[in-house]
């Protein structure tokens, strides 16, 4: 059995996001976008695989450290950079945040397509 984990590369964190989505928000910005869009807020997370790299586990063990701000309408975003370039370890990292904290607020932020939750 293999038990290496999945890592992606984490551009920053921001412990106290208010406009990334509903209510209090644990904000994970990841590494890595080709979109180059004209108006983009973080050009500085475009370059591909730099930033700190975590696994699913590590991450959700630095975000809920601070649930006690989120109250019932808040919970955590993954945005970018592009975080669908980080398919497999956003996947990982959502499937373990929900069953880690069951109705845990979760939405990724992608420019590819605006999905509203998962």
């Amino acid at each position: 059995m293999d038990n290496k984990q999945i890592k992606g590369y984490v551009h920053s964190l921001e412990s106290f996001g208010s406009v990334d989505g509903p209510g209090v928000r644990y904000v994970i910005f990841l590494s890595g976008c080709a979109m180059r869009c004209q108006f983009c807020h973080n050009p500085d997370t475009w370059k591909m695989k730099q930033g700190e790299l975590y696994t699913a586990d590590e991450l959700l063990k630095k975000a809920l450290r601070y649930k006690g701000y989120w109250g019932s309408k808040g919970g955590i975003t993954v945005s970018g950079g592009e975080p669908l370039l980080q398919m497999d370890f956003l996947t990982e990292f959502f499937k373990k945040a929900k069953a880690e904290e069951r109705g845990l607020g979760t939405l990724p932020r992608s420019q590819a397509s605006q999905v509203s939750a998962i």
